[in-house]
């Protein structure tokens, strides 16, 4: 690998560390915020990068495989989560149902199908997978940092 310059910590100008600590690390360091690199301050940076990549509340991952292109951001998606239920016109009112379907009779009578009674179905995903205002992989906070100079 070719040096970019003083590399006194082990680590070349543009690599990126993962911070766990809510101080900063020395001036060598800037945060991965998308911030503009300043050119006199960071000459080598600036040559590779005019601004930081921004990595607050993404998830880095690795290159391959079903990421997207090196260095493209990524839209969140999750896996197809399924269920069934049957339904039936002789009045049988079973329910029949799994996955993330589940199901009740409603109203009066014998469920033989008799006035006023009804069937209601739910869509549930909490009934197969942990639930969420977001998706997202079992995760730990951390700050990311480039080695500026």
């Amino acid at each position: 690998m070719t040096s970019l310059g003083n590399n006194t910590d082990g680590l070349e100008i543009g690599m990126v560390v993962a911070w766990t600590l809510s101080v900063n690390p020395s001036d060598n360091y800037l945060e991965c915020n998308g911030q503009v690199v300043d050119g006199s301050k960071y000459p080598k940076l600036y040559a590779l990068m005019h601004n930081v990549p921004d990595y607050r509340g993404v998830f880095l991952r690795g290159l391959g495989g079903n990421s997207a292109s090196l260095g493209e951001l990524q839209g969140d998606a999750i896996r197809n989560i399924t269920g069934n239920f049957n339904a039936t016109d002789n009045n049988s009112w079973n329910i029949n149902a799994n996955g993330v379907f589940y199901g009740q009779t409603i109203g009066a009578g014998d469920q033989g199908g008799e006035a006023g009674e009804y069937k209601k179905y739910y869509f549930d995903t909490s009934r197969v997978v942990p639930t969420a205002e977001e998706n997202r992989p079992i995760n730990k906070a951390v700050r990311y940092f480039i080695k500026a100079k």
